[in-house]
């Protein structure tokens, strides 16, 4: 499958405007994200992509390659053409009304002298250093519908708030989140995106205090608090975004620890994006006769 992921690849940015050369370019952004872009498949890094010529697919051996030197000074130049490829194949998978919100970790090691990277508390292991990927996942397609990346501290609700900028929520679109997402800030903000939060508290039952409650947030404690099947039913539907994110770490190229290549904030969202990206286009070849179109 990462041949065909590979070979996919090609046509879109060899026969797009990032083939062009201008302004006494040799190589154009093609193919540097091509590289770029075969280093993220096999999770290796760029230099390894670009020393090991034979492990390419045999069709891109007569490619002819930039230096490293100048390869590593040309990837800060291509994140809006991994941005316009994502874009592109979550175009091409379905999209519902119904929408998930959750964080995974990138760890890190301990040691690391990654000056972005934030040492924060993980579910069931205590203490760990690294970043993390904020993700909002259609629930009928699996699609990622906006991702980025912060310091492990960074806050779900807050990362959450900014995903939801680029996002149109009009139309009836629900965001259910784990009892992290619980703020009063994201429900507003959600709203006024058009949309409707619904996330758990973190300890049902108790006052809500005497601080002005956003009236989304009083709506899904009736509703959650109010009928145990409502919140049974909520639980069960947040258990397809772990099973979402469990599949994009499990696949070959998928979403695997941060390689050591990968520091600093820039280079993980970029990792990260590409990751994303990949993924897209690995759901539109899994459908039913996508090969052979």
């Amino acid at each position: 499958m990462d041949g065909e992921l590979l070979r996919h690849l090609y046509h879109p940015l060899f026969e797009s405007d990032s083939a062009r050369t201008s302004g006494g370019v040799i190589y154009s952004d093609a193919i540097i994200a091509l590289m770029y872009f075969f280093a993220v498949l096999n999770n290796k890094s760029p230099h390894w992509a670009h020393a090991n010529r034979n492990c390419w697919p045999l069709w891109a051996r007569r490619l002819r390659f930039p230096s490293y030197s100048q390869l590593m000074r040309r990837l800060k130049e291509i994140d809006p053409l991994i941005q316009q490829l994502n874009d592109e194949f979550r175009g091409q998978l379905p999209s519902g009304p119904d929408k998930i919100c959750d964080g995974k970790p990138l760890l890190v090691g301990g040691d690391s002298k990654d000056p972005d990277a934030a040492w924060g508390r993980i579910p069931g292991d205590g203490w760990a250093k690294g970043y993390k990927s904020h993700v909002i996942i259609d629930e009928s397609s699996g699609a990622i519908d906006a991702i980025d990346v912060t310091a492990l501290d960074g806050g779900e609700p807050t990362a959450t708030r900014r995903l939801i900028r680029k996002m149109d929520l009009t139309g009836g679109v629900t965001l259910r989140g784990d009892c992290n997402y619980d703020s009063n800030p994201l429900y507003r903000d959600v709203a006024e995106r058009g949309g409707r939060l619904i996330a758990p508290r973190k300890k049902p039952g108790r006052g809500i205090g005497h601080h002005p409650q956003d009236p989304d947030r009083l709506r899904a404690i009736a509703e959650l608090e109010g009928d145990p099947a409502n919140m049974r039913a909520h639980r069960h539907r947040r258990i397809q975004v772990e099973q979402r994110l469990a599949h994009l770490t499990n696949l070959p190229f998928g979403l695997a620890p941060l390689p050591n290549c990968v520091r600093r904030l820039p280079r993980v969202r970029q990792w990260v994006k590409t990751k994303a990206m990949l993924y897209h286009l690995y759901r539109i070849l899994s459908q039913p006769n996508a090969l052979a179109a």
